[in-house]
């Protein structure tokens, strides 16, 4: 699951910047950073699945 959700993130991140380069009006800067963050969340939460998930393995 923590693999599905980084790969998840890494993607809205990836999309986030192309978003952003790409923009041509404020509202389109303001979804790609927008993506961008939620995907650096996504990430973050897949470490810390990955971690309670080697926690609950290990007792």
């Amino acid at each position: 699951m923590a693999v599905f959700i980084l790969l998840l993130g890494l993607l809205q991140m990836f999309g986030g910047v192309i978003v952003a380069f790409l923009a041509k009006s404020a509202m389109h800067e303001i979804l790609g950073a927008t993506a961008f963050g939620l995907g650096v969340v996504s990430v973050a939460l897949a470490i810390i699945i990955a971690k309670i998930d080697d926690f609950a393995k290990s007792r």
